[in-house]
């Protein structure tokens, strides 16, 4: 079990959540779950944390999509994330390394309009 923060953009909130190993050892589904897709994508941001977001999230927009901005990345990211730590050595997840309240200063949330207005 490992500890990670979800980033729920539809919710606007930042919660602690379990990522979950299934039998075979693979935490896919809980992050599926979690994240409600089902495929991911890692997206780093800072040298010790990734955000998992749904891969596919561009491609299923809608007028009520919701994006979120976090630092050290410098593009919106479509739908819910997942923050984990990595191991710099194996290149597993692992807890993440943050608080929700270094994670709450560091995400911005946004509608599908403002992310528009601020492309053009």
């Amino acid at each position: 079990m490992k500890k990670g923060i979800l980033i729920d953009v539809h919710n606007r909130t930042i919660t602690e959540v379990e990522v979950i190993k299934d039998q075979e050892g693979s935490q896919l589904q809980s992050m599926y779950k979690h994240i409600k897709c089902g495929t991911v994508e890692c997206v780093s941001f800072n040298e010790k944390n990734d955000v998992w977001v749904d891969e596919e999230g561009l491609l299923n927009l809608t007028q009520f999509s919701m994006f979120f901005k976090i630092e050290g990345y410098p593009d919106f990211l479509s739908g819910n994330g997942l923050i984990l730590g990595f191991d710099d050595e194996t290149g597993e997840s692992v807890d993440t390394t943050l608080t929700i309240d270094e994670v709450k200063s560091m995400v911005k949330f946004h509608t599908l309009n403002e992310v528009r207005r601020q492309l053009v």
